[in-house]
């Protein structure tokens, strides 16, 4: 199967939010396989405390009009877009819960009805009697318990056969997990954490998605799902979804192939006392290690083995490497427009990755700034809009992103391949030898102003790896789960599907 990417939660202004859905599936489009745009539209329990919560009313309400309002402009815009082959998208709404917890309800058709319930199980009854196949997929997870965060007590997962593990709120998997959260609603709690609901004997899949507000689907950073299906297509991609075939990331497209006592990713296993264990993992920067973490249904305890990734050298060697070439920066406040051709001499160009951004609308604009215009087997040429990092000595808020844009290449380099990169007036050219040496920038216009950036050349060596075991003892005596946590160099990380214990 292949791996398709894409973001199964991100908002625009039809609830509230900024962009036109037109402007939102231009931009997803432009980098990647699928999408949804979800709407805002239910909040059975929202707080009516007037003294304390005006705001949040007044947002709240004023954008469940407006999705009423525009639903059908929605779903028309999401059905046009959906090219199957090329392009794949799928309707969506939020339904909100101070006790249960945030759900995303998901439609295999572009024609469902906003429907509401008081609790997830009722509302799951009132959406299987509409006729339609759904799901209902919760998301930021770890916030405390009546505070939105999940209640896992009320899981079911034939409704929710995915459960969101990263997204700009943060990592919901687990205390040992990277990326806290830092949204106003609070921080992460261990009780309503992605791990605790697999301890509790629920199995899901994983999923992350940006979740953000600026109509910008697959903002790199903020998460995306890898969906491992036979085509590009709503059923297949449903199908797929339904089964657990996924890897959640932060953002970077790792490739995965992994399996666990014979089962794949997503699947379940007859427990055995030896079973064998297989992870195949390509990034898109250094492997810098993998962890295998276990647990064992009504246990408090889990066991989380730590295996370190290749080792890195700078000495250059002909064959297969990742460069990324980043722009943007500057000060507080600056935009950049950037057109960057990367010549490749001496090599073969095999792929151009994209890491594209939200970047700044502007009047009456509604195609994608960011787009990869041409690409062969010498040239790569794209076009972006860069915005200053937000986190600073200026302050601003971080989100685990910042405001550049990058696009990595995927290239094999000869011994004396080169690469010419020009943009703007600006021209620089490196050698294999120097791209593998490190790093190099140059500013566009001196101390403080936007620059462009290559990153140091990793070699297959260090973003490729294999990590097997032919005899491994679960953790698990009996029922239980396993999964992979892939954690690069450069802060990027991966959670493919886990395994099941029976």
């Amino acid at each position: 199967m292949k791996t398709y990417w894409g973001d199964l939660h991100n908002h625009c202004a039809v609830s509230y939010g900024e962009g036109t859905p037109q402007r939102a599936l231009a931009n997803a489009r432009a980098h990647l396989d699928f999408c949804t745009v979800t709407g805002h539209a239910f909040w059975p329990d929202l707080p009516m405390d007037l003294a304390g919560q005006n705001a949040i009313i007044g947002m709240h309400l004023g954008g469940f009009a407006k999705l009423r309002h525009f639903w059908g402009d929605l779903l028309a815009a999401l059905e046009a877009a959906n090219v199957p082959g090329s392009f794949v998208t799928l309707p969506s709404y939020e339904w909100h819960s101070m006790e249960y917890g945030d759900h995303n309800c998901y439609f295999d058709r572009h024609d469902p009805e906003l429907l509401d319930a008081p609790d997830p199980g009722s509302l799951a009854a009132t959406l299987a009697a509409s006729g339609r196949d759904f799901f209902m997929l919760p998301h930021h997870c770890a916030y405390q318990a009546g505070m939105r965060g999940t209640n896992w007590a009320h899981f079911d997962p034939v409704r929710s056969p995915l459960v969101e593990i990263f997204s700009n709120h943060g990592c919901g998997e687990a205390d040992d997990a990277p990326y806290d959260y830092h949204h106003s609603m609070g921080p992460r709690v261990g009780a309503s954490m992605v791990r605790s609901g697999l301890l509790a004997g629920h199995r899901f899949g994983f999923y992350a998605s940006t979740d953000s507000h600026d109509g910008y689907p697959g903002h790199y950073g903020h998460g995306i799902t890898g969906v491992f299906a036979e085509r590009l297509d709503l059923p297949s991609l449903w199908a797929a979804l339904k089964a657990r075939r996924t890897v959640a990331s932060t953002g970077a497209r790792f490739l995965v192939d992994a399996s666990y006592g014979g089962a794949g990713i997503g699947e379940s296993v007859r427990w055995a006392e030896s079973v064998p264990f297989r992870l195949e993992v390509e990034g898109t920067a250094p492997v810098e290690r993998i962890d295998l973490v276990e647990g064992a249904v009504g246990s408090a305890g889990v066991r989380v083995s730590r295996f370190p990734g290749p080792p890195t050298d700078s000495a250059f060697r002909p064959g297969r490497h990742k460069i990324k070439v980043e722009c943007g920066w500057g000060r507080a406040g600056d935009v950049s427009d950037w057109r960057v051709e990367a010549h490749l001499r001496g090599g073969l160009l095999r792929d151009a990755q994209p890491c594209f951004r939200f970047s700044k609308y502007r009047p009456g604009e509604e195609e994608a700034s960011e787009s990869i215009l041409e690409r062969d087997v010498e040239k790569a040429v794209w076009t972006c809009r860069a915005a200053a990092n937000p986190a600073g000595m200026l302050g601003g808020t971080h989100f685990h992103a910042g405001g550049t844009q990058a696009v990595v290449l995927d290239a094999d380099l000869a011994e004396g391949a080169s690469l010419v990169l020009r943009w703007g007036g600006g021209e620089l050219r490196l050698s294999a030898a120097d791209l593998a040496a490190g790093s190099v920038a140059v500013p566009s216009g001196g101390f403080g102003s936007p620059a462009l950036k290559v990153h140091r050349a990793v070699p297959e060596r260090e973003f490729r790896t294999v990590l097997e075991r032919p005899r491994h003892r679960p953790f698990a005596e009996g029922p239980g789960f396993a999964y992979f946590r892939i954690v690069q160099s450069d802060g990027q990380v991966a959670w493919p599907s886990p395994f099941f214990l029976d």
